[in-house]
């Protein structure tokens, strides 16, 4: 009798009490993992993509400084000059105080949006470019129905870190500073204070270190997970981070390295290094996420486009 053997499949049980391997899912079009994510596997990726599209990247980059910074720098000014204007009289009523305060509120809400645009857009231009797609110029503003999720999750995170550092404050006030006055020189506060908050702050640098390496990812899974909400993509980068901070670490500096070194040629070189530096990070998340505890993404808005 002629016996045709049968192939098992690599996720078929084996035995009545056996179950069935679920492998973590992995992103399409990029096939780093987060077991295989080798700095010059990284590098190779974000240089490739860097010189495919980088008359796209320069163009991204001066929008970026004429608009990004250009407007909210513009508006503050005029602002400025209205303000010292109006305090060089004899009294500022209280009428202007208080529009001061309206307006202050809204030029933050303005650069807030401002910066969302960009900030997702360049991570969409990142995502798209070691995805081995094009890296257009449109695709810097392929974010703009996002705009909402990025400022409730920049506020999240303020104010998760003012949560952490409040307590810190209360601590150092009540125990070197003491009950004040309106009157107190802010300058005393500071002799009582500086120095202990400051020494506190370091010992407490590991901890900043752990929770910053844990949310570095928030911006780009919002970008690149249209399923992800603000809260979600918080929860996201910390799992996607968890086991690998140290590389996280090493990537990160060696991407502030690339910035500071580009901003040295006068700020011109920022127009080439800071998309390197992007890029590499980018294909850090991208490695990592594969195979992390999340749930495959979304990318209709960054590579179905």
């Amino acid at each position: 009798m002629l016996i045709i053997p049968t192939m098992e499949t690599p996720n078929e049980p084996k035995g009545p009490y056996a179950s069935p391997i679920e492998p973590r899912p992995v992103e399409p079009g990029f096939t780093l993992t987060r077991d295989r994510v080798a700095l010059t596997d990284l590098l190779s990726r974000a240089s490739e993509a860097w010189s495919r599209d980088l008359g796209s990247w320069v163009l991204a980059m001066l929008l970026y400084g004429l608009i990004g910074m250009g407007v909210p720098f513009a508006l503050s000014l005029v602002w400025g000059l209205v303000s010292a204007f109006q305090q060089s009289g004899s009294d500022t009523s209280a009428m202007f105080v208080a529009v001061d305060v309206i307006v202050q509120v809204v030029l933050y809400l303005v650069q807030l949006v401002i910066s969302g645009v960009f900030t997702l857009g360049l991570w969409a231009m990142a995502v798209r470019g070691l995805q081995g797609q094009r890296a257009t110029v449109g695709t810097l503003f392929s974010q703009l129905s996002k705009i909402g999720k990025y400022i409730v999750q920049t506020l999240a995170v303020f104010v998760g870190i003012a949560l952490i550092i409040l307590p810190i404050v209360v601590i150092v006030w009540l125990v070197f500073v003491g009950p004040v006055d309106l009157e107190t020189p802010m300058s005393e506060i500071m002799d009582d204070a500086g120095r202990p908050f400051g020494l506190a702050s370091l010992l407490l640098l590991p901890l900043y270190v752990y929770i910053l390496t844990g949310i570095t990812f928030i911006q780009a899974e919002l970008t690149f997970n249209d399923d992800a909400g603000p809260i979600d993509a918080i929860i996201y980068s910390w799992r996607i981070a968890q086991g690998k901070r140290w590389r996280i670490i090493g990537v990160g500096v060696l991407a502030m390295l690339i910035f500071a070194g580009s901003a040295m040629f006068c700020g011109i070189g920022l127009l080439f290094g800071a998309p390197l530096g992007t890029l590499l990070v980018a294909a850090l998340y991208l490695g990592l996420r594969n195979g992390a505890d999340v749930p495959p993404a979304n990318t209709a808005t960054t590579l179905g486009r």
